[in-house]
This record gives C-alpha cells, structure tokens and sequence, in this order.
C-alpha cells in the first residue's frame, strides 16, 4: 500500500460517511487544546475521505485548526473500509494495566492536573475502589499522595443548604478528617 504524510488543510479532509464510530469530540478538542494535535489523520488520497480520525478533524475543527497531518493511503473503496472498520474495532479489544494507570494518573497530578488526559477525579476515585489483590478481593492499601486531602464544591439554592448540610454530615461528617463547611456567594 502506498502512503505518504503530509499536512494538509482541514477544509480539504472529508468525514467517511459509513463510519459508525460515536466519539466524544469535545473530550479530543479539549486533548488538543491542552496538549497540540499529535498523530495523523488517516485518509483515501481518491476520496480525501477520513479512514481514522475522523473525532479528532472535528476536534480539530472545533479548535480552530486550520491544517493537520495527514497520512495519505492508495487503497480501493473495500480497503478504505476494512481499514475504518478495523481501526475502531482494534481499539475496543485494549485495557489497561490497572495498577500502571493508577500510578501514571497519580504521578500526573502531582505535577499538574488530569485536563486533556480525557481522566477526571472520578474516573481515580472509581480506579482506586476497584483495584484489589486476586487471592483475598481485599482492597489494596495504597499511598494515596497527592490524594491526602479532597475538596468537594457542592452549588445548591440557598433554600436547600442545610438539607444538603445534614445530609453529608450523616453521610460523612462523623470520619476522622473530615470537615463540612458552607459558604454563601
């Protein structure tokens, strides 16, 4: 198969338009936002039609890019589309090294924040619950640094502030560390 990369005008790029992937274009736009545009657009030089990448010309649109690399493929109309089909079908069959993750994701907070990883706060709270040792299912116990201390913000109507008050201090205000405080703006 011949391919060349070049970089190419977004406008020139066409989304394939029997690609049946659903992809979260703001989570890619706010990925380029944070870190650039990394990787190519895979794309049929005959048709100018995306085979991969599709989300991330969106996201690139989005962001106001107005050229991206490209990776020109001469293949055949069934080709382009085993090759769509086979891109986002190999993603689905990857997992993740639990405890690596765990680590990497820490050690990403410690330097910075998880904006543009595509991770949030509760994406680690979920991964840090659900890592536990195979033979006894116990929870790890792990070193939670920078994880010692976390703040919630709950925005609610003035009316409902000490229901909301009561209903975490029953919930978590009787643990060790733990402080319930209420502000007004």
């Amino acid at each position: 198969m011949e391919s060349e990369i070049v970089e190419l005008p977004i406008s020139d790029l066409k989304p394939h338009p029997r690609n049946p992937r659903k992809g979260d274009v703001d989570a890619i736009a706010q990925s380029i936002r944070m870190n650039g545009f990394f990787g190519v657009i895979v794309v049929q030089r005959s048709t100018m039609q995306i085979l991969a990448g599709n989300h991330r010309w969106q996201a690139a649109r989005k962001v106001g890019l107005t050229r991206v690399p490209v990776m020109l493929l001469d293949v055949d109309d069934v080709a382009a589309r085993k090759i769509m089909l086979a891109d986002n079908r190999t993603s689905d069959f990857a997992s993740y090294d639990q405890d690596e993750l765990a680590g990497l994701l820490k050690s990403v907070l410690a330097d910075d924040t998880l904006i543009g990883t595509g991770f949030d706060a509760g994406d680690v709270d979920k991964l840090l619950g659900q890592v536990v040792d195979e033979p006894n299912e116990k929870v790890r116990k792990r070193n939670l640094e920078p994880f010692h201390a976390c703040f919630w913000l709950v925005k609610a109507p003035i009316s409902l502030q000490g229901k909301i008050t009561t209903a975490l201090t029953e919930a978590v205000g009787s643990l060790e560390g733990v402080e319930i405080a209420s502000a007004t703006n």
